[in-house]
């Protein structure tokens, strides 16, 4: 039970700092702790099992001092602005999730291309996750602008268009467009978007011990000379500090930049996006196999803090809340280290092809694909045309 708990407050708690408000009774962090908690004793209950939790003196003692200090608040995306369909059924949340190409020490600088895109898929009514990668070099319109172009600059171009605002501002903005041209493009209704840099991936990773991954000797040797050659500036390890990994295929322990630098391989021979979005959803099915197994207080107090720094949000916590509450039944029937969740990228086999626009490779779907409807009969088992 302990486990589901801490789970259900990395769930709840992750957007602390960047939450929304502006016109809506959002839960606060006292709301949520009090119908997580019963009044005096530290108790949990879950609803669905009966069972009870209770937190230790230490353990009730760090939430307290998490919960000290209330965040600032944001303003949440208009939906007005996002072209949703409104024919997709209410069941199922989709959330963006977007990985920004930036390297900047600055855990705050979520400003770049959109270079990892995973729409998250969680039916309220199972509990049951699904992921779906958009390839970066999807060839697709934006709305506002008139050449098609890849999709991975939908952010930027977003991002762009606030001149004078805020940093906070700025990541608003990408993440609305690039909410706003997935729905576009694939007939969606995206409202909800996490935005994360490489600083942020590798810092949570490192929070948590780093990771055990399976790797081919080509994948080891990939990460090996790219961190020899291109160490990147929010590398936390000082040159010569980094053990090589062994140039072998077989499970290796990674820390956060080379499991970052494993998500981004994409160089090797016969491989392409294709490959890199498979690892990308690899990595993230076993961070949460990780947090499932062997997450304690400490370590959850840690990546709540991290979270906070590196990721940006507009989910506020009753969003948060009702997820992390349909997804415990799932979540605790699972055993062993099969995979937490259902995936697929888009394009689907067979519905693209390579193109090239001024001298830059793109994809671009054949005219016979229909990427809406392979999105939908993944998500949802059924088109639902936005017309």
């Amino acid at each position: 039970m302990k486990r589901y708990l801490a789970l259900f407050l990395i769930l709840c708690l992750l957007p602390l700092g960047v939450l929304a408000e502006d016109g809506e009774a959002d839960l606060t962090t006292e709301d949520v702790v009090e119908e997580v908690l019963l009044d005096d004793d530290n108790t949990f209950v879950d609803d669905e099992t009966g069972e009870t939790f209770v937190l230790t003196e230490e353990e009730q003692q760090k939430l307290d001092e998490l919960l000290e200090e209330q965040p600032e608040e944001e303003e949440d995306i208009d939906p007005d602005s996002l072209d949703l369909n409104p024919n997709l059924p209410d069941n199922v949340i989709n959330i963006l999730l977007i990985g920004v190409d930036t390297r900047s020490k600055n855990p705050e600088e979520i400003i770049g291309r959109g270079d990892t895109q995973i729409i998250v898929s969680v039916n309220r009514d199972t509990g049951s996750i699904k992921m779906t990668s958009i390839l970066r070099d999807t060839y697709v319109s934006i709305p506002g602008y008139k050449n098609k172009t890849k999709i991975n600059n939908a952010f930027q171009y977003g991002c762009n268009k606030v001149k004078k605002g805020e940093l906070k501002d700025k990541i608003r903005s990408g993440a609305s467009l690039a909410m706003r041209t997935i729905n576009k493009n694939f007939e969606m209704n995206l409202q909800n978007y996490v935005a994360i840099n490489f600083n942020g991936l590798a810092s949570i990773i490192d929070a948590l011990g780093g990771i055990d991954i399976e790797l081919t000797k080509g994948e080891a040797w990939y990460i090996n000379k790219y961190l020899k050659e291109h160490p990147p500036a929010y590398d936390n390890k000082a040159k010569g500090e980094r053990t090589s990994l062994q140039q072998a295929a077989g499970t290796q322990h990674l820390d956060g930049v080379q499991a970052v630098m494993y998500a981004r391989i994409r160089s090797l021979s016969g491989e392409n996006d294709f490959n890199r979005t498979d690892r990308q959803r690899h990595l993230l099915d076993l961070l949460l196999q990780m947090v499932m197994s062997n997450l304690d207080i400490n370590t959850l107090m840690d990546l709540i803090d991290i979270a906070t720094s590196y990721a940006a949000t507009n989910m506020n916590f009753e969003t948060m809340f009702n997820l992390a509450r349909s997804l415990i039944p799932a979540l605790s029937s699972h055993s062993g280290n099969d995979s937490l969740f259902e995936q697929m990228r888009i394009p689907a086999d067979d519905t693209w092809k390579y193109g090239t626009v001024n001298g830059t490779s793109v994809i671009m779907f054949k005219k016979s694909a229909h990427p809406a409807e392979d999105l939908h009969n993944f998500i949802y088992g059924a088109y639902y045309s936005a017309n």
